[in-house]
């Protein structure tokens, strides 16, 4: 049967057995034997972060203290939060000539590991004083950060002038004690 090919048949026939050859072997043992090693590379990996373990919790314990700072997540009672905030709007507000027209509390939700207090507060005043009020707030008010501002305006029939409030949603992110 190859005695009545040629030359370039047999050669192509043999490039094409060749190819076929390499496919099988790769299919049937190299397939294989790169598999189990990228299996050991992940295991050395993960021996090397498992060392490293410890090392890593106390990275990721003072990023979490970190971020609860930020968030507002000192761990305060309710009635103290509710007497920092009403100390600082009140001081403010006598400096600047400020109003606080509505204070209802804080309202308290809690949700899995966390405890989310917002307190809304109501203040009437200038646009500009009415702005560093909440700027000092954001900035200065360490025990919890604001979440939303909503600037409007209400006409006042007893003086019928228009006035300019500002609702300010101030809010503390803390865990749950485990109890």
């Amino acid at each position: 049967m190859f005695n009545n090919l040629t030359y370039r048949i047999r050669f192509i026939l043999l490039g094409v057995g060749f190819f076929l050859f390499l496919i099988i072997t790769f299919n049937l043992a190299f397939k294989k034997t790169f598999r189990l090693k990228k299996d050991y590379k992940q295991l050395e990996t993960r021996l090397e972060q498992s060392k490293n373990a410890p090392q890593q919790i106390a990275l990721i314990k003072t990023r979490l203290e970190e971020i609860d700072q930020k968030v507002g997540g000192k761990s305060i009672d309710q009635i103290n939060l509710e007497e920092l905030i009403i100390e600082h709007i009140s001081s403010f507000s006598k400096q600047n000539n400020l109003v606080l027209k509505e204070y209802p509390g804080i309202h308290t939700y809690s949700q899995q590991d966390y405890t989310t207090e917002t307190c809304k507060l109501t203040v009437q005043g200038d646009f500009i004083k009415l702005l560093k009020l909440a700027y000092g707030i954001e900035q200065n008010f360490s025990y919890g950060k604001v979440s939303s501002l909503n600037f409007y305006t209400q006409k006042n029939y007893r003086t019928k002038e228009v006035e300019l409030l500002l609702e300010i949603y101030v809010q503390n992110i803390k865990m749950k004690n485990d109890e």
